[in-house]
């Protein structure tokens, strides 16, 4: 573990200040660690702008949207859209930022209490993303619900994925199936599959089939959406 936390100190953020030149090394590791702290989240840079301001901390705004495209030109984190029809929209929404690794996010961060969601959701993404195709897009869906990813092919919705560690809880459950299914109303895509940790099942709402399947069953049998 102390091995990772020195890595990311010493390889990963020299090697960014380095070849972007960039100045105040701390910010810059604060600035990272709370895009890790919010990764599977959509991501205001200008909240974490407001943040680092509060503590007395000089950096301008740009500089932040400049630092964003630098940790994704490096790819320690990749970032996606929300998805909408009207592409103005969607250049206006915030990013949900994903890590290449998780054992990196888990050595830099304190335990989360929701870590296991967040290392799942970032293990598919991370698998989504190996798999796609040229013509393939990822994004979002996010409205009264929310829906994991929104998987496109070309101008097609092809699936859409909801993402969670256990759907035992009702309240999880029905929150995860409500918003895969306000996404497929939007998206017009009946494609619709959950993974969770261990369960697999079919749910059958709406006249609409849901497959749950376990991670490490779609893991092994995901090649390309």
């Amino acid at each position: 573990m102390k091995l990772l936390h020195g890595y990311f100190d010493t390889m990963l953020l020299k090697d960014l200040v380095e070849h972007y030149k960039m100045s105040n090394i701390s910010v810059v590791r604060y600035f990272v660690k709370r895009i890790m702290a919010n990764l599977t989240k959509p991501t205001s840079i200008n909240a974490i702008y407001k943040d680092i301001k509060s503590q007395g901390l000089k950096v301008g705004k740009d500089d932040l949207y400049l630092w964003a495209n630098y940790i994704c030109d490096i790819f320690m984190f990749v970032r996606i859209s929300k998805y909408d029809r009207s592409l103005i929209k969607e250049q206006k929404s915030l990013d949900k930022y994903y890590c290449i690794d998780n054992g990196i996010r888990g050595t830099v961060l304190l335990p989360q209490s929701n870590d296991n969601r967040k290392n799942l959701e970032n293990t598919v993404f991370i698998q989504l993303n190996r798999a796609k195709l040229p013509s393939d897009k990822i994004s979002y869906y996010q409205s009264n619900g929310e829906c994991d990813f929104v998987l496109q092919r070309n101008d097609a919705v092809v699936q859409l994925i909801q993402v969670t560690w256990d759907i035992s809880d009702e309240n999880t459950r029905e929150r995860e199936i409500d918003g895969i299914l306000e996404a497929s109303t939007a998206t017009g895509c009946a494609n619709l599959l959950i993974i969770t940790k261990d369960e697999e099942t079919v749910i059958v709402r709406k006249s609409k089939q849901i497959g749950v399947v376990p991670a490490w069953k779609w893991l092994l049998q995901n090649k390309s959406i």
